[in-house]
């Protein structure tokens, strides 16, 4: 059930790139979802049908995980995804759930329309509320069973309330995030302690692999060399990478770049400062790169202020 918009039609646009061997496969990897309108959650108590590949959009996602699972990308780190885990993903942070296409699992999504929320803040609590918007720095909570059951009422209330009922809605929005707020503050300075919560096995590999390619992002990286780096046979590096985020190597180091390049060119820097900051080497390559991520030129995506 979704609430937050009386609009009809869909609420998200998802771009999409031709996999490397789309000769051998019909499905194209989501890359980029949009969200045009102010709020929406969607309480789901079922499997993923489809693997989805890491991706990113224009919105703010409170994801609410309420299954164990084994894991979950976020930024470039893989944490562990246990039940009762908060993640505030920001705007244009690429993540992905790891989770079998035959569990049954359940999860609130709540995402918000990035424009809008900050069209209701000053300036002085789009600062306070910043971790919300900082790509750099998304977050993951763990809860304990008391606070999994207050946000979890908060949430059902919100999914339950009537969609003629606005004000309604808005108090009920406002009343999840007003929770959210307080009890990251009261947990701020053990977030950074959740580096410490490490995964094991294949995960830790990809983990390692993650770590490798956001610490060379601006040079230009092979499967060779990440192989080399984690003393591993690069064909097992390949597979093991394919298999659990359901994307190749060299299409996660676009999506990240481009990702990437979106926010600076958000941030005020030229085409031709993005360009060169990420490592293309010529404007041209970054260009259809660029447009066959986004869908859009980078001129077109500054023109709707990141929004198409």
């Amino acid at each position: 059930m979704a609430v937050g918009e009386r609009m009809t039609g869909n609420h998200f646009q998802t771009l999409t790139v031709p996999p490397e061997s789309s000769a051998h496969s019909h499905r194209s990897e989501v890359v980029y979802v949009g969200f045009y309108h102010s709020f929406e959650l969607v309480h789901k108590n079922e499997p993923c049908m489809y693997k989805m590949p890491p991706h990113n959009h224009n919105a703010i996602e409170i994801y609410f995980n309420m299954t164990d699972l084994p894991s979950v990308l976020l930024g470039a780190r893989v944490y562990p995804f246990p039940k009762n885990t908060l993640m505030i993903i920001p705007p244009y942070c690429v993540h992905k759930v790891i989770a079998p296409v035959d569990v049954c699992y359940e999860r609130f999504i709540l995402t918000i329309n990035t424009a809008w929320f900050a069209n209701l803040m000053n300036q002085t609590d789009r600062e306070t509320y910043r971790y919300l918007t900082d790509a750099q720095n998304p977050s993951i909570l763990y809860l304990e069973e008391r606070q999994k059951q207050e946000l979890r009422d908060q949430f059902q209330h919100l999914s339950e309330a009537a969609p003629t009922d606005f004000f309604g809605q808005m108090q009920l929005f406002f009343g999840i995030l007003d929770w959210i707020h307080r009890y990251y503050l009261a947990v701020e300075k053990k977030i950074d302690g959740s580096a410490d919560i490490q995964v094991a096995g294949t995960a830790k590999t990809v983990s390692d692999i993650l770590t490798y390619i956001s610490r060379h992002l601006y040079e230009s990286i092979t499967v060779e060399e990440i192989a080399e780096h984690l003393f591993l046979n690069h064909d097992y590096v390949s597979r093991i990478f394919k298999k659990y985020m359901n994307t190749t190597i060299k299409q996660f180091i676009t999506i990240q770049r481009i990702t990437k390049a979106k926010q600076f060119l958000l941030e005020g820097k030229s085409v031709a400062e993005t360009q060169a900051i990420l490592g293309y080497g010529s404007y041209e390559h970054f260009f259809r790169t660029f447009k066959k991520v986004t869908g859009m030129t980078p001129k077109e995506f500054l023109s709707v202020g990141g929004e198409p």
